[in-house]
């Protein structure tokens, strides 16, 4: 029979459970408990701001998950940090991956999908939508890797009139390889 148990927590989220029988004998086993939440691991507040500070320098999550799991840390539920718990835990303080810098929008003489929609006041999704479906035909130009459209008034006159109802497919395909 069991005399008393006493539970006292060591390092690295691991418990020593001490049991103590009736005639004096001592048991000692040291168990890694289940938990579920990061909150529950006792270095758990630290992986999170270690966590962000390597994500505001701008490294990738797969990085920032090889570096805590170096560091020590462990998820919940593994015994190393996962590219998902880094997701989460991002997310969770709205800081956003670094992304590549931003490139010129406007290219002289075309119109982007989001330069056209604003002057022909559309919709973005709108036009998306009328490419995917074969209304609008038009080619990804390959030097600049985006859809481009004419700049010039009968582009924005064409899309007016399809959304009218005067026309019911463009064809923009011989301007957009020029």
């Amino acid at each position: 029979m069991i005399d008393k148990v006493i539970l006292r927590r060591v390092v690295r989220d691991r418990i020593t459970i001490r049991i103590v029988w009736r005639g004096g004998d001592v048991t000692e086993r040291e168990v890694e408990p289940r938990v579920h939440a990061l909150s529950a691991l006792s270095r758990g507040a630290e992986m999170e701001v270690r966590l962000l500070e390597l994500a505001h320098q701008g490294l990738d999550d797969t990085a920032i998950a090889a570096r805590l799991t170096k560091e020590g840390f462990r998820s919940p539920r593994r015994s190393y940090v996962p590219v998902r718990t880094v997701q989460v835990v991002r997310q969770r303080h709205r800081v956003l991956r670094q992304s590549t810098p931003a490139r010129s929008h406007h290219i002289p003489g075309w119109l982007t999908v989001s330069e056209l929609a604003k002057v022909a006041q559309v919709s973005r999704s709108w036009i998306r939508h009328r490419i995917r479906n074969g209304v609008i035909s038009i080619h990804q130009n390959a030097s600049h890797k985006r859809v481009l459209f004419p700049d010039a008034a009968a582009t924005i006159a064409a899309i007016q009139e399809l959304k009218s109802g005067v026309r019911q497919h463009l064809d923009f395909t011989q301007s957009a390889t020029e």
